[in-house]
């Protein structure tokens, strides 16, 4: 009887598809696509996309949420590198629209239209309605320090409460989802809010403490955005640096164990 039922449950396992893993997103044909600005493509040599986005691990299929995506150069490339099956959210809070002027910019992107598969999410960095356990992977290009980045003089910063944003980010991951974070270096033990708002930049230790103090684990560190020539002390809009910060690289990941 036992090898009989043996035989059973080996003729079942047999007859259920295996679970094949995720294809890499599309990064190539997404930078190729004949559709991109030049002021896109103008942006691609100092990005380096298909090195930043491969090292994190986006994958074809993923529901990403790309943090103050700004102009979108990089919703645009992953929405189309997750294919028509993954879906961009790309993040915007009302204030920087308005500061900044975006709309135009943002309604000639053309979410949801020119690219189906996004949308311009519009959300206080407080209040972002993203759903438990939703989240493939996460972008944080050089905006992690917008945290505490406050727009005028009296105003609140992006975000009232850093820790609990972060907080929150873990709870919107999926178990094994990924945040990708990329931004400049600045001065070793300054305080973030008066690190940004003197020159725009972060001592990363403060992103792997905050990071790894919600739950995340560090799953990777890459170095090509790195420039010892940049001694963290200009302003990242300066003529002279922009473009070429010094820059880290992490990945960060929800444990696959985590609820």
């Amino acid at each position: 009887m036992r090898k009989i039922l043996v035989t059973i449950w080996a003729a079942v396992l047999l007859a259920i598809p295996a679970m094949s893993p995720a294809a890499p997103a599309d990064i190539e044909a997404a930078l190729a696509n004949p559709d991109r600005s030049e002021a896109d493509q103008g942006q691609d040599e100092a990005r380096q996309p298909i090195r930043l986005l491969t090292f994190l691990g986006l994958e074809q299929g993923d529901r990403v949420f790309d943090f103050v995506a700004a102009g979108g150069y990089y919703s645009e490339l992953m929405a189309r590198a997750v294919g028509p099956e993954g879906f961009v959210m790309a993040h915007n809070t009302p204030g920087l629209i308005t500061q900044f002027d975006m709309r135009e910019g943002l309604d000639a992107r053309g979410y949801g239209t020119r690219i189906p598969n996004s949308i311009s999410y519009e959300h206080e960095s407080d209040a972002l309605p993203l759903e438990a356990n939703s989240v493939d992977f996460a972008l944080f290009n050089m905006v992690f320090h917008d945290l505490w980045f406050v727009a005028a003089e009296g105003a609140a910063p992006l975000s009232s409460d850093p820790e609990g944003f972060v907080a929150n980010l873990y709870a919107a991951m999926k178990p094994g989802g990924v945040v990708g974070i990329v931004d400049h270096v600045g001065i070793e033990g300054a305080d973030p809010a008066e690190e940004t708002a003197r020159a725009h930049r972060i001592d990363p230790a403060v992103i792997r403490s905050m990071m790894t103090e919600a739950g995340f684990v560090l799953d990777g560190e890459a170095d090509f955005l790195r420039n010892p020539g940049d001694d963290h002390q200009m302003n990242v809009f300066n003529p002279e640096i922009r473009g070429n910060t010094d820059r880290v690289v992490y990945r960060f990941r929800k444990p696959d164990s985590a609820e």
